[in-house]
């Protein structure tokens, strides 16, 4: 049953996407079935005695960097029946990199066997593991995905099981033991980003001029949570945000548009440096998140630049946490990930720095990579310390540029290794 090695993605029955490239089609009649429990509600099981078959149809291929730390994945699995698709299967993806396990993807299937959407992990994530239920009988498929963008399967099978009914308070198709959330039809499941710690956000401020690259210009922390529907939908989004570097002489707002998506209401609350609420904002109706303030002056949110080699006592800035709650849940694959548009406005300049790929010129070149490729915004998983005032990124950290240089096929861990005289050291 480990048959399935060779990019075995996200499987069970089904397809699976995850990137682009190499095309490869096989069918193979072996697959692992372990006794399990099943879900409420999912389609008759099929009669007869037929064999199974998986079609394989595998991509993988380059694709263009842009400095991410992360990958995101798309999901699209199909659960079928020799005669039809099969509804209310569970579909869950682990990260089985960390000792944790976490559960970084869930949904039933729909009507028409289907599940789609995404997950997001860290670049370093080398393995998850797929398992689907269904009639009572579990399948599980180790999938190695360091170079997998893309895996595409259907698999037609004969399930065999007893249908055991099990509690699903709310009748969302998900029963209450796997749901986080048994009373409320709308939501089913929480995925955190990162799935531990935070993530470190730094900016360059001297768009479009090119920095001097040392990424400490105006630095937060962030941490996003997603309530997905049953169906692997977000219907809520989180946030947090913590000021923790402004090594700069200009003054910046932190702003986040969540694109695609209108929400109900939502709702912003600021904190002081000592963690009390300073400033609540609840907004009902139907609205965009765009271009919403989450922190105002940086000369306002933060007591220390926490960039100085003479001066290396870290304290952080003042924070804000967001909650929006959708007014239609929406496809992870049209949201698009975490950190979603979160950028700066530099005051000074009325100029707005925001990731790559998400804006363009009319020649189709990306606004926010500068003529050598370099971009003015920087993601990193954990607690990334940048370099101090006026030091390169690139002498912080020897294996940066053979990482970007190889684009990010080599060293996707860089971050895990700088010289410790040319980094501020800021504690968790």
């Amino acid at each position: 049953m480990r048959i399935f090695q060779k990019l075995i993605n996200m499987i069970f029955i089904g397809a699976l996407l995850i990137g682009i490239n190499a095309c490869t089609n096989s069918q193979d009649p072996n697959l692992l079935w372990l006794l399990s429990a099943t879900q409420s509600n999912p389609s008759p099981p099929p009669a007869g005695e037929q064999p199974f078959s998986i079609v394989i149809n595998d991509e993988t291929a380059p694709v263009d960097f842009i400095f991410d730390t992360t990958k995101t994945v798309n999901v699209n699995v199909q659960v079928l029946s020799p005669e039809s698709p099969i509804s209310g299967s569970l579909v869950q993806i682990f990260n089985i990199d960390n000792t944790s396990q976490k559960s970084i993807f869930r949904a039933v299937t729909s009507e028409n066997g289907e599940v789609k959407g995404s997950f997001t992990i860290d670049e370093t994530t080398h393995k998850v593991l797929l398992k689907v239920q269904a009639f009572g009988q579990l399948y599980e498929a180790e999938i190695q995905i360091i170079n997998a963008y893309s895996i595409s399967r259907r698999i037609t099978v004969v399930i065999k099981g007893n249908n055991v009914i099990l509690p699903d308070t709310d009748g969302d198709g998900i029963i209450d033991r796997d749901d986080t959330y048994p009373n409320d039809p709308t939501r089913a499941s929480t995925f955190r980003y990162p799935a531990e710690g935070y993530y470190t956000i730094s900016f360059e401020d001297l768009y479009p001029n090119q920095g001097d690259a040392d990424f400490n210009d105006y630095n937060i922390r962030a941490v996003f949570e997603e309530d997905w529907n049953a169906k692997g939908e977000v219907a809520r989004v989180r946030a947090n945000f913590t000021h923790v570097a402004k090594g700069a002489g200009y003054n910046h707002t932190l702003h986040l548009t969540i694109p695609q998506i209108t929400a109900s209401s939502y709702s912003l609350t600021r904190y002081g440096y000592d963690g009390s609420t300073i400033e609540y904002n609840s907004t009902g109706g139907n609205s965009a998140i765009s271009s919403l303030e989450i922190l105002p002056r940086s000369n306002t949110t933060i007591l220390s630049s926490n960039t100085s080699k003479t001066s290396t006592t870290f304290k952080k800035g003042k924070s804000a946490s967001l909650e929006v709650i959708l007014q239609n849940a929406i496809n992870r694959v049209t949201l698009g990930p975490a950190p979603y548009d979160t950028f700066i406005k530099v005051i000074n300049t009325n100029q707005e720095i925001h990731f790559p790929k998400r804006y363009f010129d009319t020649n189709g070149k990306d606004r926010y990579l500068d003529s050598t490729g370099f971009p003015w915004a920087l993601l990193v998983p954990g607690n990334f310390l940048w370099p101090y005032e006026s030091t390169d990124i690139r002498k912080s950290y020897p294996s940066f540029k053979p990482w970007y240089e190889s684009m990010g096929n080599t060293n996707h861990n860089w971050y895990f290794t700088p010289v410790s005289s040319e980094v501020f050291p800021a504690s968790n």
